[in-house]
């Protein structure tokens, strides 16, 4: 997970870290009227919010007192990361609290080693069909799980001594530890010695992400029940695997061990895998992980895990009744919890809805100086949509105006095919009363497609009829993941069928097909 990923500049520079340096006492009462602008007329007075009156004086008495950095990150996921690392780069003195490891779940246990597991087993089906491109390769071909947890370790140590160096250049604080928030700015870290440390800032960033949770079920500590955590660490193809959850987790760990040999099923509670996701695309899904010999149960409620003389049996009540799916092995990818547990969210006065930090639009919490960021404050996210709010955050601490726009956050799947999306389905824009249509093109319709042997899969655009808006895109075929973020910038820029029917694409490549769509969409 390289930062420049996350629209963090590497730079080459020298360092621009500044030192803690602390004030003088400031004249509080002339700076905070200077920072309000206020006026000595009863009108200026009644203009003014008494929430943020409040606010900015809690600060400038903050500033004026002295106080160990400017900023406290507390998480090194990518929201956290990223955000200490631009306020360090405009001079803000920042310290970046971890208890683990940099760079968070995404780098470490989430979106990177899954997707290098995902790129050998890659490897491994484009073998597999070498005689369709002309090349004849003889003797067995044998997958070697040991050696591909190798190389994903090596990929994972190289980001992470790449970010680790891009903190240090610019002058993040690291402090290796757990932190708790006292209130007023004040925060205890407990570091990995046991020793307790007091510090202070001016403003605190919560990035603290989120964990896998289990289902509150009989047979959860059973042995051979894993999360996402602990299926990354497998050396050992099982033979028989049960996923519960066909969400991204779940299909893209499915998509990895069927490869390998496992006999895969997959257990989902909705009446569709990927839920939320639009409908053709489910179907799609569906279809091509039961082509790929992963069974699919849907509208499956999971009642009990049991221990059987061989494995597990997994019971689930079904349109069909009780059934029972037995294997070595079942994953729990089920979903998350906020890590907030200990953080002292009370001490602060932070509001909490079901164990989620409830934030404003800009990420500010209802207590003075205190953001958040990522997964605590919506249980599940993106690690992209976690590095954009960084970065939003950052810039609300410096004052600088914000362009950052977090509506349009695509939904990724790294599985075969790949699977994205961005903003609205047309079911959604018809229930927002929106009068929409789809344009919709098959990647068999795309050279550069057909060239590479995978031509699966379709483009679907919803347009708005009348203004020709674009209002989403759903994906699913090959580079979907990499092709959606045309979308999100047309999206976001509010661009219309027609200028991107009209935009010139280089022939032959997977791209090619957005106009396309867009061209169907105006027919």
């Amino acid at each position: 997970m390289s930062l420049s990923n996350f629209g963090v500049m590497d730079l080459n520079s020298e360092p621009q870290a500044s030192p803690t340096t602390l004030p003088a006492p400031p004249r509080l009462v002339p700076e905070i009227e200077e920072e309000l602008d206020l006026q000595s007329s009863s009108d200026g007075l009644g203009e003014l919010n008494a929430e943020s009156v409040v606010e900015a004086a809690e600060l400038l008495l903050r500033e004026g007192a002295p106080h160990d950095f400017d900023v406290v990150v507390i998480g090194a996921g990518p929201g956290g990361l990223t955000c200490a690392i631009q306020l360090a780069q405009h001079g803000q003195s920042v310290a970046l609290v971890e208890r683990e490891e940099l760079g968070g779940v995404c780098l470490n246990r989430g979106c990177i080693p899954t997707k290098t597991l995902l790129e050998s087993v890659g490897a491994l089906r484009l073998i597999r069909r070498s005689q369709s491109f002309g090349i004849s390769v003889s003797g067995e071909i044998h997958p070697d799980l040991r050696q591909m947890q190798v190389r994903k370790r090596e990929v994972v140590a190289e980001l992470r001594a790449q970010s680790e160096k891009l903190a240090e250049e610019v002058g993040v604080h690291v402090l290796r530890g757990t932190a708790s928030l006292l209130g007023e700015g004040g925060i205890e870290l407990v570091e990995q010695n046991g020793i307790t440390k007091r510090l202070s800032a001016i403003h605190i960033v919560v990035a603290t992400g989120s964990s896998p949770t289990k289902l509150p079920i009989t047979g959860t500590d059973l042995k051979g029940v894993l999360t996402s955590d602990e299926i990354l660490e497998l050396e050992i193809v099982p033979r028989r695997l049960i996923i519960l959850g066909a969400g991204a987790v779940g299909v893209e760990f499915a998509s990895i061990f069927a490869e390998l040999g496992t006999e895969t099923t997959i257990l989902e509670k909705a009446g569709a895998v990927l839920p939320g996701e639009d409908e053709d695309i489910q179907r799609e899904m569906k279809r091509s992980l039961e082509d790929s010999n992963i069974k699919v149960a849907v509208s499956a409620s999971v009642e009990r895990i049991e221990q059987t003389q061989t494995g597990l049996r997994v019971v689930c009540e079904t349109e069909d009744g009780e059934l029972g799916f037995e294997a070595e092995l079942v994953l729990m990818a089920t979903g998350r919890k906020t890590n907030v547990e200990g953080l002292g969210l009370s001490n602060a006065g932070i509001d909490t809805r079901s164990g989620i930090i409830v934030v404003g639009e800009d990420g500010a919490t209802n207590a003075t100086g205190v953001w958040a960021i990522g997964d605590c404050i919506r249980r599940v996210g993106w690690a992209h949509q976690a590095a954009i709010e960084g970065r939003r955050v950052a810039d609300a601490i410096l004052g600088i105006e914000s362009d950052i726009d977090t509506r349009f956050v695509p939904a990724c799947y790294y599985t075969f095919p790949e699977v994205a999306s961005v903003g609205m389905t047309l079911k959604e824009s018809q229930k927002a009363g929106l009068d929409a249509r789809v344009g919709r093109c098959s990647f068999r319709h795309n050279g550069r497609a057909n060239t590479s042997g995978d031509n699966g899969g379709f483009v679907k655009l919803v347009v708005e009829m009348g203004s020709g808006k674009l209002l989403g895109a759903q994906i699913i075929g090959p580079h979907a993941t990499e092709l959606i973020n045309e979308i999100a910038v047309a999206l976001r820029d509010g661009d219309t069928a027609e200028r991107l029917a009209d935009a010139l694409h280089a022939h032959p490549t997977f791209a090619e097909i957005l106009p396309e769509a867009a061209r169907a969409a105006l027919r």
